[in-house]
């Protein structure tokens, strides 16, 4: 542990130009000593200008700044830019940061998250694949909508189990977001399945699994993500990752939670009982209610905002109805889903 290994941040970038220099500005400011710390920032060829921004970052970099290396991305999703980005390494990379462009980072991010993967590896014997970090809200001020969205995501009955969970301490996980992975473990795999444009983070970490690697997350740092910002791109969200998670299913299945189907069983419940003229056929729909109501009355407490009292139970009701499409829409069709971003 008295010398630190050369780590790579990979950022694949489509339309970012709102988000990608506060992500770079954030990135070169890292206690992390920038010789050995490079960028690589992969396009899916924006047309938003955010090449340009890029471009023009790098030309004004000193020696006190990381190396960034701008490569393009024709196929544009996710997962091919990640491969092309392994396929550019340094050769004695040890480590690779995967981020996003719409993201900032606390100052020591790199430094504290290198050391304690470093302490886990000893104590692990070298079996560690990568460790993820917890998710917070963009440190600028929120709109009501956006906050609103957040706080969903965070709730059990949104997201909050999943990526977007609000962890203590330092834990085993299939689920690592933003992690930084081991070179040497991802070298005993086929990197990023191309066929996957949500989900392709979870097939990497259940082939790493199974490959007799360890995943873990840690809240030794964070990162603040600017998420979704309107209605329109909720409802994306919701169907594209329950349309996707069947494809996941199909290579993993292990990694359907049964939650996740509960919303399609309480549907065929009420309606079996509707239609068989059962008294008390309003009773699932009724307990679901209180439930998305109670998570309202939730994150009421934790904000002190009147608006989560009903913006939190009416997202929920969207996210679970999108998801629940997504799902059947997943399972019936082998094309594609409808997308909010293409990277995220």
């Amino acid at each position: 542990m008295n010398s630190l290994p050369l780590v790579v941040t990979v950022i694949p970038t489509y339309h970012e130009c709102d988000y990608i220099e506060k992500c770079l500005d954030s990135l070169c400011k890292q206690t992390y000593p920038p010789k050995l710390h490079q960028i690589i920032v992969v396009d899916g060829n924006s047309s938003d200008g955010t090449q340009e921004i890029v471009s023009e970052y790098i030309k004004k970099l000193d020696l006190n700044h990381p190396k960034i290396m701008l490569l393009s991305n024709p196929h544009r999703y996710v997962s091919q830019a990640r491969n092309i980005a392994f396929e550019n390494l340094p050769k004695n990379t040890e480590y690779i940061f995967e981020t996003i462009g719409h993201a900032t980072y606390p100052e020591d991010h790199l430094e504290v998250r290198i050391k304690e993967f470093l302490k886990l590896q000893e104590i692990r014997e070298g079996k560690i694949a990568a460790i993820g970090t917890i998710l917070k809200p963009p440190e600028d001020k929120m709109s009501l909508t956006s906050s609103v969205i957040e706080s969903t995501l965070s709730n059990p009955l949104g997201s909050g189990r999943g990526a977007y969970a609000q962890f203590s301490g330092l834990k085993r996980t299939r689920i690592p977001p933003l992690a930084i992975y081991s070179v040497e473990a991802l070298s005993t795999i086929d990197g990023y399945d191309g066929s996957l444009i949500t989900a392709q983070d979870s097939d990497l970490n259940m082939r790493l699994i199974k490959k007799g690697w360890e995943i873990w997350r840690s809240d030794i740092s964070c990162i603040y993500v600017t998420k979704r910002q309107n209605i329109t791109q909720w409802l994306r969200f919701g169907h594209r990752n329950g349309f996707w998670r069947v494809k996941l299913v199909k290579k993993h299945p292990t990694r359907m939670p049964l939650g996740e189907i509960a919303p399609w069983f309480g549907f065929l419940l009420t309606s079996f009982l509707f239609i068989f003229k059962f008294n008390f056929w309003w009773v699932p729909p009724a307990m679901y209610l209180l439930v998305i109501i109670f998570a309202g009355f939730i994150e009421f407490g934790k904000s002190k905002k009147p608006i989560m009292l009903i913006g939190v139970p009416i997202l929920l009701i969207m996210l679970h109805t999108t998801f629940s499409i997504g799902l059947l829409h997943g399972f019936l069709s082998e094309g594609r889903a409808p997308r909010d971003r293409v990277y995220d």
